[in-house]
């Protein structure tokens, strides 16, 4: 086994160091690292398309941004598909401009399951929301499940550290199980179309129960009515009653307390990632979290790890130690490869992870923020 572990530390240190200077499109780190800083939109381009490409080199990237912190509060925008969730972020985009906001647009669109590409449709719904003070970008999900890009982590990382005052990430439709921007967003905002349904289905447990802002889309139309009753009979049963917000990015109405909800939570620093512990990146909070995103995604990326079982053992201040054991037919070389893969994907997520101990069938990893 610690052949393995080895081997597999090693090309992955020999990987990052046969990176060609075209990969960085003509800049080295240190200068995009102080482009991102300086909020040039090239800069940050280059870096986002970094994250899309090579999460390895991203990581890099942003271990060149370490200590560096941003004051974006994160809004998600999540829903079923046809929510109306595209016009939605482009009437809340230009109307956060209005007041001097400065606003980064993150727009998840889905892969194709035949040809891997994506329409970036999003984009067109949107538009070009402010000139200067908005940047927009679109990204495909490339596979990833729960609503989100593989590399969106890294990209919202990136917008904040641009100096955006808000950064809006839309995710693709989703149902009620798939929450990943939960752990991303300081407010979510749950769009609710009329006419999806019955009352039962505002029931239904999932992604609605995480809501910061509930938004009833469509509030132009008779159906939107009886969807804020719904809603409104059932909000208290969750853990928090969220405020409801029917709303029509058509017209107008209901968009001006819309904006005014979302402003005044930024400007009181609430948040529901960082209460609940999912910040990640940060040392000493949401460690666990952070760690789960990349147990997933080593899943999927690797599905001859996916029989490994993960035990989380106590942990000092600002640590994590886990405990991974091989499931029934596997052995070292699972281990061993799992190992070096979440090496990388720690570092690209702003994380070190290393191994404590190897007794046994198993091995104890410790993951420290960077």
């Amino acid at each position: 086994m610690e052949y393995w572990i080895l081997y597999t530390q090693y090309i992955a240190s020999v990987n990052r160091n046969r990176r060609e200077p075209a990969r960085l499109m003509g800049m080295s780190l240190e200068d995009l690292a102080q482009g991102v800083l300086a909020g040039e939109r090239p800069a940050l381009a280059r870096a986002l398309s970094l994250a899309e490409r090579d999460a390895t080199v991203a990581g890099e990237l942003l271990a060149q941004l370490a200590g560096q912190r941003g004051h974006a509060h994160i809004v998600g925008i999540t829903g079923p598909p046809g929510a109306g969730k595209s016009t939605l972020v482009g009437a809340l985009a230009r109307m956060l401009l209005a007041p001097g906001r400065s606003v980064a647009v993150l727009a998840v669109d889905p892969s194709s399951p035949v040809s891997g590409g994506a329409l970036l449709g999003d984009r067109f719904r949107i538009g070009e929301a402010g000139e200067g003070r908005c940047f927009i970008r679109s990204t495909a999900t490339r596979g990833s499940l729960g609503g989100l890009t593989g590399a969106a982590q890294q990209m919202v990382r990136l917008m904040d550290l641009a100096g955006f005052d808000l950064v809006l990430v839309e995710t693709v439709g989703t149902g009620q199980s798939e929450i990943d921007v939960a752990r991303l967003a300081d407010t979510l905002c749950v769009v609710f179309p009329p006419a999806l349904g019955d009352e039962l289905q505002a029931i239904k447990a999932g992604i609605l129960e995480l809501a910061d802002l509930l938004v009833v889309t469509k509030a132009d139309t008779p159906a939107a009515g009886p969807a804020v009753q719904s809603l409104r009979s059932v909000a208290p049963l969750w853990r928090t009653a969220p405020p409801i917000h029917p709303v029509s990015a058509v017209s107008g109405e209901g968009m001006g307390d819309l904006v005014a909800a979302v402003l005044q939570r930024a400007d009181s620093g609430l948040s529901s990632r960082q209460s609940a512990g999912h910040q990640a990146g940060i040392p000493g909070e949401g460690l666990e979290a952070a760690f789960d995103l990349m147990w997933a995604e080593l899943a999927r990326r690797l599905p001859a790890c996916a029989g490994l079982t993960l035990e989380v053992l106590p942990s000092a201040a600002g640590s994590l130690r886990l405990r991974i054991l091989p499931g029934q037919g596997e052995g070292g070389f699972q281990l061993g490869l799992a190992t070096g893969a979440l090496a990388v994907l720690a570092e690209s997520a702003g994380m070190a992870c290393r191994i404590e101990d190897q007794t046994g069938e198993g091995l104890t990893l410790v993951v420290t923020a960077a």
